[in-house]
């Protein structure tokens, strides 16, 4: 039902906007969107990742997101899962690490805030 809809959903908008200006008397669009430019200074963070091997691509990469205390918060994850999750943020929302530094992110991660394998 889901998918029939948005199929629905898009062929009418796909024929609407095509002919947004014929259905006007006027010929003129039927709506017009007005747009700002607004810039936002954020204050800066003088959080970082704990030192250790790997704190420099911990913040080099991780806090293009995510601040350093929301991942410290995290529960101890495996190095497995932690692995899994780095990856997740690659394939699933574009993070720009690449792949030959997520073991050595996520030994990192494990070291500052994991646990053992099994347990």
């Amino acid at each position: 039902m889901r998918h029939s809809t948005l199929a629905l959903l898009t062929v009418v908008m796909a024929v609407g906007g095509s002919h947004g200006y014929a259905g006007s008397p006027s010929g003129q669009p039927l709506a017009t969107a007005l747009t700002r430019t607004v810039n936002v200074t954020l204050p800066d963070s003088h959080n970082v990742f704990p030192p250790g091997e790997g704190a420099d691509l911990a913040n080099s990469q991780c806090m293009i997101c995510h601040s350093a205390g929301m991942v410290t918060r995290q529960p101890p994850l495996t190095f497995d899962v932690w692995k899994s999750e780095i990856n997740k943020m690659r394939t699933a929302y574009g993070a720009p690490l690449p792949e030959d530094q997520v073991e050595s992110l996520a030994k990192y991660l494990t070291a500052i805030n994991g646990k053992q394998q099994g347990k």
